[in-house]
């Protein structure tokens, strides 16, 4: 199925679209019915697109992403430096903006041609959100009603440029590591500047007090589990994070083993530790006192991130 998209803007200049349609039709058997509906749809003063790729059923989602036979990116500004390779077909949405599409020598899954798309979105600096299955582009012939002048949008270059897919995925640069939210949030932790004695402890269960006070003894796989495990229970009773660090450096607690173990990288490993529980708890606010099967899960989902 070939889809499009249209809709007129709520004011002149406006990001919001209203009056939405949405129109899908037998590819390529009805493509000239698809074409003249977008050229209707445009005579009107609609802003008009189309999925970037084929769909396997009426409704533009994911799921129904049939296989790709080009890749696609909205540049936004963005041009092709020397290091990416030659577009097939590019469109100029307006002035000085374009859309580039890569015709491959063969259809490749859709999530594989996804991921394509965002290594060359990446490489090149262009729309970070302009390469995702189910993507929007203007079709040339239509108006982009964007701008106060309307400027048309054209096919600017067409070439016989085919590309082969595995071929591109060994020239194209690796996607840059994402760090997932919580490591980012437990990466911006400190050690607090005061930490005072260690807390009462009596908001914890009689089981995480136990665990704070004599320290692990084969409840968790780990000491590192079982510190994690710890700093989440004394997060989710509503511990500061002085209060948290207090508890778990003080020597008279089991749970701080570790901590003195290693030495001039306890710091450092409780920070990281405590800074990760702490951004856990601020994620999933709800969530108190772990059972042991749980905090081992949300540790080693740390750990891996």
């Amino acid at each position: 199925m070939l889809a499009l998209f249209s809709g007129t803007r709520s004011e002149p200049q406006s990001q919001e679209l209203v009056d939405t349609r949405s129109a899908y039709f037998d590819y390529p058997r009805h493509l000239e019915r698809a074409r003249a509906r977008a050229q209707c749809e445009a005579a009107e003063r609609r802003e008009v697109y189309h999925c970037a790729h084929l769909l396997t059923a009426r409704r533009r989602v994911k799921e129904n992403a049939a296989p790709l036979s080009a890749l696609y990116v909205d540049g936004d500004g963005a041009k092709p430096g020397p290091e990416t390779p030659s577009p097939t077909a590019i469109v100029e949405s307006s002035p000085g903006r374009e859309q580039y599409y890569w015709r491959l020598s063969h259809p490749v899954a859709p999530e594989v041609g996804e991921m394509l798309n965002r290594r060359l979105a990446y490489g090149m600096g262009a729309d970070k959100s302009g390469w995702d299955l189910t993507q929007l582009l203007r079709p040339p012939g239509a108006h982009n009603h964007k701008y106060p002048d309307a400027p048309l949008v054209v096919l600017s270059e067409m070439t016989n440029e085919v590309h082969d897919p595995d071929e591109l995925d060994r020239l194209l640069l690796p996607l840059p590591q994402e760090e997932p939210k919580e490591a980012r949030r437990a990466r911006g932790f400190a050690r607090p500047e005061s930490i005072g004695s260690s807390p009462d402890l009596s908001r914890l269960s009689r089981r995480m007090q136990d665990l704070v006070r004599h320290g692990n003894h084969g409840e968790y796989e780990t000491r590192s589990d079982a510190d994690f495990a710890a700093c989440i229970a004394m997060f989710g009773a509503g511990y500061e994070a002085s209060e948290v660090w207090a508890a778990m450096t003080d020597p008279t607690n089991g749970i701080s083993e570790k901590f003195f173990e290693k030495g001039r990288d306890g710091e450092r490993y409780l920070t990281l530790t405590i800074g990760k529980a702490k951004a856990r708890a601020e994620v999933s606010p709800s969530r108190r006192k772990p059972s042991r099967s749980r905090a081992r899960r949300i540790y080693k989902g740390a750990a891996r991130a």
